[in-house]
This record gives structure tokens, sequence and C-alpha cells, in this order.
């Protein structure tokens, strides 16, 4: 799929950051072939993109137990990949939108919209093993890197556009007016043959790791008729991976020949929801929105509903509040990390570290 606007611009630029003898080691995309792009090359460019991205996107979530559970989850799903042994990382863009995006060497960004819009883990699940596969495919190595004609001259020249420019969309659509912008989206730009090769694969992927296969497509039908209804634009993930009726009708022909049968998500996956639902506007809103869905009864999970309402209380500094919504979820008979981790946060802020 396309990289938004940010992340090209970081593409483009992150040779800018490096010292003279790392930028040196670096290969000139231009003379580049994607037929001859060594793997090792390509994770290469990936680290320094992912560099960038910690030091310079301020969307960037650094946040330990999302991280950590996406990437228990996507490499549960890459073990059983075509290419097992690549070596993958996922990570969090703090980004309303619904959204996911592959960049060279496995690096695989997941935006917090993703993540809460997905109802069930299957669904996530079948969008990260879509992303998987075009890493495994080399999709991205032979998009981006199928051209001599672009050179890294013009692509750094595009990035410092760009940077400049993020605080204002009028300039940042001068920068790509006047630089290569639009002939490197288009390097960008997933092929329908690449898509529905990654459909197939991600497919294998969630049969293999035994999620339901139906929730790529559940999800993406889900979408689709979320953008009819509202009639507004597509979201992030369907422009960047037009959802034709054949797409569709594959993935649900596909569905058809297997056996059905019921995936349970793990508690896990319900915390992490809570968690990046706690995260959204201010401390007051979030405690407001949560404790809302708790009275109205309206989750799938009280325990993950509780842990995000205790998150929510965290962030606005009512320890005692959250402490009580702790207890109330173990005495619900449920235990995990993230738990413990959010009660030791608990107990540094109130001064008592020996206690965390």
């Amino acid at each position: 799929m396309h990289l938004s606007q940010r992340f090209i611009a970081i593409l483009l630029a992150f040779s800018l950051a490096l010292p003279p003898v790392v930028a040196e080691e670096l290969p000139e995309l231009g003379d580049v072939a994607s037929n001859d792009l060594s793997l090792a090359t390509e994770k290469k460019i990936g680290l320094q993109i992912m560099h960038e991205i910690r030091w310079r996107e301020p969307s960037y979530l650094d946040d330990a137990d999302v991280e950590a559970y996406l990437n228990q989850l996507g490499n549960r799903l890459a073990a059983v990949s075509s290419d097992p042994g690549f070596g993958f990382y996922f990570f969090t863009i703090n980004d309303p939108n619904i959204n996911a995006f592959a960049m060279p060497g496995g690096y695989i960004g997941v935006h917090t919209g993703l993540i809460v819009s997905a109802q069930t883990e299957s669904e996530l699940a079948g969008v990260l093993g879509h992303e998987i596969s075009h890493v495994t495919q080399r999709h991205i190595a032979r998009q981006v890197f199928q051209s001599k004609q672009i050179g890294m001259a013009s692509m750094v020249a595009m990035g410092l556009a760009l940077l400049a420019a993020r605080s204002s969309g009028q300039m940042a659509g001068a920068a790509i007016a006047t630089t290569q912008a639009g002939a490197i989206s288009a390097q960008l730009a997933f092929s329908r043959d690449f898509e529905r090769e990654a459909d197939r694969q991600g497919f294998d992927i969630l049969r293999r790791s035994g999620f339901d296969v139906r929730g790529m497509a559940v999800f993406f039908e889900r979408l689709q008729k979320a953008v009819r209804l509202y009639e507004n634009n597509a979201t992030a993930y369907l422009r960047t991976h037009p959802l034709t009726g054949e797409r569709l009708t594959d993935m649900q022909n596909r569905e058809s020949a297997v056996p059905y049968r019921q995936v349970a998500d793990s508690v896990d996956f319900q915390l992490v929801r809570a968690k990046v639902r706690a995260m959204q506007g201010t401390p007051g809103e979030a405690v407001k929105d949560l404790d809302k869905l708790l009275q109205e009864r309206k989750f799938a999970s009280e325990p993950a509903i509780r842990y995000g309402l205790a998150f929510a209380l965290y962030r606005n500094r009512d320890w005692a509040a959250a402490e009580r919504e702790i207890d109330t979820i173990r005495r619900l008979k449920v235990s995990a990390p993230m738990l413990e981790h959010l009660r030791a946060d608990l107990r540094i802020a109130q001064g008592d570290v020996a206690g965390a």
C-alpha cells in the first residue's frame, strides 16, 4: 500500500540525518534494479527509515504494552508465512485513521484507529497477514526499486520540502508540485496483481495460524459499507488498498471452502484495544467515554473495559479510582502482565517505588 505523505517524507529524507560514513554505505536507489536488490540492502534501508520514525515522527506510539502485543501477534502470523525466517518488527502510530502499512525490511506500522476498529482479533490478524505477505513476496522491493530513473538526489529534495512543510497542507501541496513526488508516489503504489497475491497469502497465513479466516473479508466489507453509509471519502486503508468487488468475492469464495469454527479473542487483544481507546482525547474525556460504556454495558469484555477505564483514570491522576478498577478486574479472575504493569505505574505515581 501507499505510505502516508508523512512517511513518504521520512522515507525520502532518512539519509540526511545519517553521518556521512553511514550514508555512503547505503545504495544509490537509482542504481539498483528491483531484481538485484539484496535482502540485506532492503533491511538496511528499512532500519534507517525506522530510526527516523522513532526520532522524528510525533505520532510514533512508544508504548511497551501495545508494541509487545503487536509483535507477539505479528510474529505468530509471520511464523506460518511463506518466509518465516524473514524477521519482522511491528510498531504503532497514534492516528485515528484506519490504516496499516509495510516498509522495506519487514517493518510494519499499525494505526491505533485500526486496532480500535477491529472487532475481533481475527480481523486485525487478517490485515497484518496481508501486510506480511507484501513483505515476504518482495512487493515493496519490486515496486519502490523497480525504476532506474529515480535518483537519490531528487528523492532527498522532495524529502526536505515535505519535512519543512509538515505543519502546512498548502506548503506540502506546493512541495509535491515542485518535486518528483508524483512519480515517486506512483512507485510506492502496489499493483492489483500484488494486492490479489497479498490477499491469497494473507488468507493462508490466517488459516495456518489458527485464526478465523472470515476475519479478512468481514473487516474489509464493513469498511466498505461504512464508507457508503456516510458518503464520505474512503478510509486511509481503502484509499491505499482499493477494494474491488472481485477482491472481496475472491476472499469470500476462499473462506466458503473452510469449515467454520469460532475463535475466541485473546485477553491481550481485548486489553490493548481498551488501552488504545483510553489514550484518545483528554484524560477527562477518556474517563467519561469508558465510564459511559461501562454503565451502559456496551462492551464485549467487562474486564477489558474496566482496564481501559483504569488507564484513563491513571491519565487523569485519579490513582485511588484506578486502583479500585484493577481490584475489580482481579475479582473477575482475569490476570495479565498489562494489569500488573499499570498497577506498578500507579504505585510509582504515588511515590511507592518499592511497591512497584
